[in-house]
Parts: C-alpha cells; structure tokens; sequence
C-alpha cells in the first residue's frame, strides 16, 4: 500500500470521527435546551424503580376517588373548607329552602348509596341541642329541599345550616366545632363523605354578623299621650284600631299586616308606669315598627305615623318622643332617614328588611 493511499484511509477515519463527535455534542445541547422549557424527563415506568405515589383527581375542593376507596379512606377525605356560596352547592334551592350561607355555616354531606330518612333521625336529634336553628335539606331534581317537604324521601346529596346569630348572640367557635364534629360522625355512619367549614372562619363570620345585627336591629317607635292628664279608653282605643285597619291579635294586641301578611307595626300600652296594673285606660300609647323584620319598612313608618296622628286628633292627644317631648314633622322626617339609612344598609348586605333571612336572623 502506497502512502498516499495510507494517508487517505487516516483522514476517512479522522472524518467520521469529526462528525460523529459533532453530532453527539449538538445532541446534547438541544436536549439541555429542552429541559430548561419543558422540565426534567419524567421517569420510565418500565425501567426506572417504584412509581411514585398516586394522586387522585380533585373536583375543586371535593375529592374524587372510586366508591371501594372511598369507605376505606373515609376519615382522611372528611374536612374542613371555606364558607360556601349558593354557586358552590351547584343546586338551586327550591322556594322552601332555608339554608344560606350569608347566615348559616354550612355543612355538605355526599354519599355513594341513598340516604334514607329513616336514617337522619340521629342527624335531627344530635342538631336539636343547638341553640340556634339548624336546618338539613337534600337535593331532589337539581334542587335542594327540607328533608321535611322533600317529595323524595332518600338524598344523595344533604345540606345542613347551623344558623350563626340571632338576637341572643354569636353563636361560639365551640359550638361550630361540635356542630362539624356531629356531621361528621353522621357521615361516617352512611358511609358518606362530608365538607364544613374551619370553625375559626365561621365563628369570625359569626361575630360579623353579630355586629350588623346590633346595627341594624331598631325599633322605630312614636308615642301618643292625652294632653292635661287626659287618660285614652280602652275599648274607644280598640275601636280607632279597627276603624284604621289594625287587628286585634288573641293575645288583645293590636296589629297592622302588611301586604306580605306579616306585622308592619303594633299598638301597645305606652311603658311610663302612670296607669297601674290592671288599669282600664291607657295614660299613653307607643306605636312601633320593628324595622329588621318589616318589608318597605319606609312606607310602613309613613303609614304608622298617619294612623298615630289620628289617634292624637282624635282622642284630644299629642305625638311625643320616648322622653315625651312633642314630634314635630321635622322630627318624623328625621326619622324616617334614619329608617331608610338601615333598609339601606340591610339590602347591601344582602339581607334586606323583611325578608325570610331578616326574619330568621332577626328572631326573638
């Protein structure tokens, strides 16, 4: 072999060797610039060791997992959760339905097999030592119903509200903790799975809500009094009452309905301690509204304040303040603003005056 051919066949090899070193080196570095945007290769599952854990698919804050899975892992998916909305519960409520999350912490239970009513009686019974009201609906046709109304008679899917104020209180962040403790353990009794929510949230919801009732939570009053010691007959009263559309309640209240059919305003003797117990007259009268609970609470302050002016025309009397100083128009009017400030104030909170909210919220 000459050396020209010798020559050759090294620099064939020199060749071959250039190319393949440049390839492997321009290999790796499209492969660095790949996982700096895309991350590290995942692992091959055919060769590389143990996967690692599985984790089950989540549905917002409800986790989805096979039925057999979910009885054996029922503690470990039964949990605390941020305050609901209507939106969240993905039903509608129909028109008996109570339970809201603007006034009621709210527990969701979610079962594999039916639960049937038979089944709630513990549930009910555990609820009833609240002192506030509680309240269990379940779904029925994309719905939520009481159970008590419902037209079906096993659920699910269940609701229940622990009411979180009235006008006793907040209700306690202890009594929150029971109030879960007890879905809980219904949960796990039918095989089911449940959501509240963390007490400390509720309980902070709660004393919010305490505040917008001492608030809000008026009674708009103006008085009627006999000028020179003039007394007011009892019967002659009654009579004023019926002729101005107020009823008399079988307690002897008097009362004017609005147009919903709940009370608008009263009648009721004027607490000045003038007349003694028992007394056939009346030494004054005190007209009352109790705004929370009075739908168009302006136009039944309107309409109360015209029917105390007849009262005071009639029966020689004179409209006067609880410190009985005479009210003038100014001073109705002044009133009046007042009342519209709070239905104001109500309807922004979404609990508007008169309605079914005001009125649980507002109960004695």
């Amino acid at each position: 072999m000459s050396n020209l051919q010798l020559g050759l066949i090294v620099f064939g090899v020199v060749l071959v060797a250039a190319v393949w070193i440049y390839n492997v080196i321009q290999e790796r570095r499209a492969r660095g610039n790949a996982e700096k945007a895309f991350g590290n290769r995942p692992p091959d599952a055919l060769f590389e060791g143990e996967p690692a854990e599985r984790r089950e698919p989540t549905l917002g804050e409800l986790s989805v997992m096979p039925a057999e899975a979910k009885r054996v892992s029922l503690a470990a998916l039964d949990e605390t959760m941020p305050p609901l909305d209507r939106e969240e519960l993905e039903a509608e409520g129909a028109p008996a339905a109570e339970v809201s999350s603007r006034i009621d912490t709210v527990a969701v239970i979610l079962a594999d097999d039916p639960v049937m009513s038979e089944q709630l009686q513990p549930l009910l019974d555990a609820l009833a030592s609240h002192r506030t009201p509680t309240h269990v609906e379940g779904i029925v046709d994309e719905q939520w119903h009481p159970v008590e109304t419902s037209p079906r008679r096993s659920w699910r899917e269940l609701r229940v509200g622990l009411q979180l104020a009235d006008r006793g209180g907040a209700v306690s962040e202890e009594e929150i903790d029971r109030f879960n403790r007890t879905i809980a353990d219904f949960a796990a009794t039918v095989n089911a799975v449940s959501q509240r929510e963390a007490p400390a949230a509720a309980a902070a919801r709660a004393r919010d809500l305490d505040q917008f009732c001492a608030d809000t939570d008026v009674e708009v009053a103006v008085n009627v009094t006999g000028q020179f010691g003039a007394t007011f007959a009892i019967p002659r009263v009654k009579s004023l009452a019926l002729e101005n559309g107020l009823s008399e309640t079988a307690s002897g209240d008097l009362v004017r309905y609005g147009g919903d059919g709940a009370p608008a305003f009263t009648i009721r003797r004027m607490d000045d301690g003038r007349a003694p117990p028992g007394a056939h007259y009346y030494t004054g009268l005190t007209f009352a509204l109790d705004l929370p609970n009075v739908a168009q609470a302006p136009l039944a302050f309107d309409e109360m304040a015209r029917v105390a002016s007849v009262y005071a025309t009639t029966l020689g009397g004179q409209l006067v303040d609880d410190n009985r100083r005479p009210l003038s128009d100014a001073g109705l009017a002044s009133i009046r603003r007042s009342v519209e400030k709070i239905s104001q104030d109500m309807e922004s909170h979404g609990i508007p005056a008169g309605s079914v909210l005001a009125r649980r919220l507002f109960s004695q």
